[in-house]
Formats: structure tokens, sequence, C-alpha cells
């Protein structure tokens, strides 16, 4: 099924809660946008469901653009139905923060097993700090300890990803408090700081205009089609690991 032109087709937004900052301001006032939970990265198959849900309940052919990066192939097997999707081509969320797959890859090889704090995952206590307290308020202390530590061992560094340097003061202390707790169990990690770029939202919000534009930065779904992973790779990549929020073989 051939796509129609995107000029046709009214532009709606189906993204990330966590990007309605730095998206939200960046769509023209026309542009509806629906903002899902930031938990649902935890679990790619309630992410995929709920993609596909927002997705099906579009009454008219439209230009979709979603704002999610594979995040752990929570996106594999959605379906554009008669909609035309256009997605960053991302293993997960964090390269859309960092500006670009080019510059992911690039921090991935120079410092690997990375988390990554940004203000909106540290507003809704999406980070390892608050995990651990919802772990002892939902088990008990030793239960907390051995999930927390299966599920964060692996990570060295903590990142804290700002957009201007007022942003990155304003998060210092929580962030430096999530890397000194993880430290505390660990041993060494180190604590880091970072700007983010706006690249690839903006660039995002240029092909929502159309498909034509798209580059090797975006995966275009045309109707009828549907998301694989196939779509997110690039030449001599490795396969992505179930994991988002990481560079650890992502």
């Amino acid at each position: 099924m051939p796509a129609q032109s995107s000029h046709s087709r009214p532009t709606v937004v189906i993204s990330c809660k966590v990007l309605e900052n730095l998206l939200g301001k960046r769509l023209p006032s026309d542009v509806p946008a629906v903002w899902l939970d930031i938990m649902l990265h935890n679990s790619p198959k309630r992410l995929g469901a709920a993609v596909q849900e927002r997705i099906d309940e579009l009454t008219e052919p439209s230009f979709v653009i979603v704002g999610y990066g594979l995040c752990g192939n929570g996106l594999v097997g959605v379906k554009s139905r008669e909609h035309t999707l256009v997605i960053p081509r991302t293993h997960d969320c964090v390269a859309i923060f960092l500006g670009s797959h080019q510059r992911y890859v690039q921090r991935f090889f120079a410092s690997p097993n990375t988390y990554y704090l940004t203000k909106g995952w540290i507003d809704a206590r999406d980070e390892p700090l608050s995990d651990y307290r919802d772990y002892v308020k939902e088990f008990d202390e030793e239960t907390a300890d051995y999930l927390f530590q299966m599920k964060y061992q692996h990570y060295r560094r903590v990142c804290l990803v700002g957009f201007s340097q007022q942003e990155l003061d304003d998060y210092r202390a929580q962030a430096s408090e999530v890397a000194g707790f993880m430290r505390e169990r660990f041993g060494e990690v180190e604590y880091e700081e970072t700007l983010g770029s706006t690249g690839l939202i903006e660039n995002l919000v240029r092909n929502g205009a159309g498909p034509d534009g798209a580059d090797e930065e975006f995966v275009v779904i045309p109707p009828g089609g549907e998301i694989t992973m196939a779509h997110f790779m690039r030449p001599g990549e490795a396969v992505p690991a179930p994991c988002a929020r990481s560079e650890r073989a992502t």
C-alpha cells in the first residue's frame, strides 16, 4: 500500500512523556500530542501495546511522529495501519537526548556501562535510588538489596544530561545522590555531566512535515507496514540487548 502524500495527512505525536518538555515545545500549535507513561520503558511489551493502541485510535490516515527509540525491542511488531510512522533510528532514547546516534556510539566506546539521568527521569522518580526505596516499601531491605544489585550492578558511571548549565546546576544534587548511593553498594562508580543536544529532536519535528526528508537518523514505516528490529540496524552493528537507559551493549 503506497504512502499518501504527507501534505494531505494531519501530523500527530505519540511519545514517551520524558520528551514532553523538549519535543512538545517545538511542535506547531496545531499538532496534537499524546504523552505516554515514562514507566512503560520498563516493560517493552506494554510499551508496544500502548503505542499500538494510540495508533489504532486515530480516526483518519495520519503522519505519526513516534517519540521513542527501539527501547528494548518494545516497538517491534507495532503496525502502522493506514498511517505513516517516523521514528528516531536509535536503540533507546539516550541517543535522542545526546542529539544523534553518532554521539551515542562515541560515548559507548569511550565509557560503556553508563546510566543516564535527565530532568524528566529524575522528576518522574525513574532512577536507581527511587527504585531502591520502592523495593524497600514493597518487600524488605534484604530483598531490596538483592533486586537492586541484580538490576544495577553492571553500571560504573552515572551521567546527568542537561540542556543548559542551569538545568545541570538544578539537578546536580539529586543526580550526585544517585551516584553516591550506587558507589556505596558497588564500589567505584563515577559521576559526570554533559550537555545534551536538541538536534535530533529538531530534525524529528522537521521530518514531521513528511517522510521525503527523512535520512539515516529516522525510520519511516509506510501504511500497511510493521516495525522490525532490522529497521534500526546499521551495517556492522551488533544486535542490541533488551536494555534501555544504558550503553551496555545497546
